[in-house]
């Protein structure tokens, strides 16, 4: 009869049987206190971390170290020079690991490492650790334990019926209603339409659509202009008598083309066909460069003036007349006249800028989110304090640093600002207790904390 065959090593398997698994056992002070069947064929760790395989808190054992590894599905075990035990391969020759320092395992650097056969078993010590493993034959896994199927029941004998009952009749309800709501017609006739007809009335406005007469339409201009109606039967019509201070009588009528009326329009909005109709009123638009249109009236020597004088109603005779100083005028760079022109004296100001930015911290809230919402809600406070020091040293320049930090709230606190004159640093410390910004939130959500240096630089104007 044939020689049986040995078993293959390191295959993880057996001839004829159920593959062999590793079976380690975890000591402290004598007493085992973890003992596993490692079924799959994978590294295993220890150490006292508790990313570990086995996470045990001694001293002297390192924070993860991989006591079985793996290479080509076959188990090597390393151990380091500290650790004392002894090692029996297939054959039943015991090897200590002293000696297997000296021949059999090779070192990398603070470990040794020797492969090992599927029949292979050893001790392992370090200080009061011991750990113990063998090579078993893989026994066959335990079925998940289930109750009898007369104790478990059925998925109906799950349900409460009352509860089912009172489910379904809300459901039929709620779909009752929604189809009645759409399917029914609301009727007009209603009591409340009713009131409202009697109650409110709509307004009705008759247009004529006749097609009006054309007639000359006074210049907006010009003092005097008027179009005189005239009738086909009694022939021109004499104008109506004009009271002493000009302007058209009541009986004046006046009508408009479709054709003047967008030409009037366009007059006055500059909003025809090119956009550059004479009244081309785009560049006093909201928006527009003020200065520029000074600019513009000045080049081309023009004078505002008002009407004076009497003898065409209350508007006077029309002859412009130069302001006499009584208004407001402007006196040139040193400030603006009212009433009599005496001169009003500005106060110095400044202009602050951001020359750096930085954070201490990784959030959701950047530098910038903080110096948008800075610019946008807190800056005229920051512009206050720095006005109020140039009243007494109008020539006083240099940088700011705001230091603050956001709490899980939003709040600001440990927030000062340091590096200009004491009075405008406790002037802006002041208000940034005060100052609230979007809470600030960790890479995974959470919120958190975040501390930021804002140097501004502050320059007279």
């Amino acid at each position: 009869m044939a020689a049986q065959r040995p078993q293959q090593q390191g295959s993880g398997t057996s001839t004829g049987g159920r593959p062999r698994i590793l079976r380690i056992g975890i000591l402290l002070g004598g007493k085992i206190v973890e003992e596993r069947l490692i079924r799959e064929r994978t590294p295993v760790s220890i150490g006292q971390s508790m990313k570990n395989t086995f996470s045990i808190p001694i001293e002297g054992l390192p924070l993860e170290f991989t006591l079985f590894a793996m290479d080509e599905g076959k188990y090597y075990l390393r151990f380091l020079g500290k650790m004392d035990g002894r090692l029996s391969d297939a054959g039943g020759q015991v090897n200590t690991l002293d000696a297997l320092k000296g021949r059999g395992a090779q070192q990398h650097g603070d470990y040794w490492q020797v492969p090992l056969g599927d029949g292979a078993r050893g001790k392992l010590s370090l200080g009061d650790l011991t750990i113990l493993f063998q090579f078993v034959t893989e026994p066959p896994r335990q079925p998940k334990p289930m109750l009898p199927a007369s104790v478990r029941g059925t998925f109906a004998d799950r349900i409460d019926p009352r509860l089912a009952v009172i489910m379904g009749a809300s459901i039929i309800a709620h779909f009752a209603v929604v189809i009645i709501a759409l399917l029914g017609d609301i009727e007009e006739d209603t009591i409340a339409q009713r009131a409202y007809n009697l109650t409110f009335k709509q307004d009705t406005y008759q247009v004529d659509v006749s097609e009006p007469v054309p007639t000359a339409v006074a210049d907006a201009g010009s003092a005097a202009g008027s179009a005189a109606a005239k009738t086909p039967d009694k022939g021109p019509a004499k104008p109506s008598p004009k009271p002493e201070g000009g302007g058209r009588s009541t009986n004046d009528n006046v009508s408009m083309t479709e054709d003047d009326a967008s030409r009037f329009a366009d007059l006055l909005t500059g909003e025809g066909p090119d956009g550059t109709s004479e009244g081309d009123m785009s560049k006093r638009r909201p928006g527009a460069d003020l200065g520029a249109q000074i600019n513009d009236v000045r080049e081309g020597g023009q004078k505002v003036a008002i009407g004076g004088g009497a003898g065409r109603g209350s508007r006077g005779d029309g002859d412009p007349r130069v302001g006499t100083g009584g208004g407001l005028k402007t006196d040139g760079p040193g400030g603006d006249s009212i009433g009599t022109g005496k001169t009003v004296e500005k106060g110095p100001s400044g202009r602050i800028s951001v020359a750096d930015k930085q954070t201490f911290d990784e959030s959701t809230l950047t530098p910038d989110v903080v110096l948008a919402k800075i610019q946008s809600a807190y800056m005229a406070g920051l512009k206050r304090c720095y006005k109020n020091y140039l009243n007494k040293d109008a020539s006083a320049r240099g940088k700011v640093t705001l230091s603050l930090t956001v709490n899980e709230t939003g709040r600001t606190t440990k927030g000062g600002a340091k590096g200009f004159a004491d009075e405008v640093d406790t002037c802006i410390s002041a208000q940034m207790t005060s100052w609230r910004f979007p809470v600030p939130k960790d890479k995974d959500g959470d919120v958190t904390e975040a501390s930021f240096a804002i140097t501004l630089q502050l320059v007279p104007d």
